[in-house]
């Protein structure tokens, strides 16, 4: 996880340019490699929420030459109980949680 955060650091902070209600406006070249081994989401008991993101852009503006690496091995997402719900997203770009 730290070798992500300092990926999406040194890589995309440059670009933020504003942040406003819609999100963030990323502009230029960005590059994003992500690897997720071993990730749990889970959401045991009634009515239970889980939701886990991973190198997730949930909002705003990509404009430029985008390239976006996703490496998953071994992630588990479950929901377990009544009216439970577990999100996991791995590198996603535009897609919020459901639960």
């Amino acid at each position: 996880m730290k070798k992500l955060t300092f990926v999406l650091m040194v890589l995309v902070a440059p670009w933020i340019m504003a942040q406003d209600s819609d999100g963030p406006t990323i502009e230029g070249g960005v590059q994003m490699n992500i690897s997720a081994e071993g990730d749990i989401n889970a959401a045991v008991g009634n009515e239970a929420n889980a939701s886990q993101s991973v190198g997730a852009i949930e909002s705003g503006n990509i404009v430029g030459d985008i390239e976006m690496g996703v490496e998953g091995a071994g992630d588990i997402n479950a929901a377990v109980g009544n009216e439970s719900c577990a999100d996991q997203q791995v590198g996603t770009i535009g897609k919020k949680s459901t639960c």
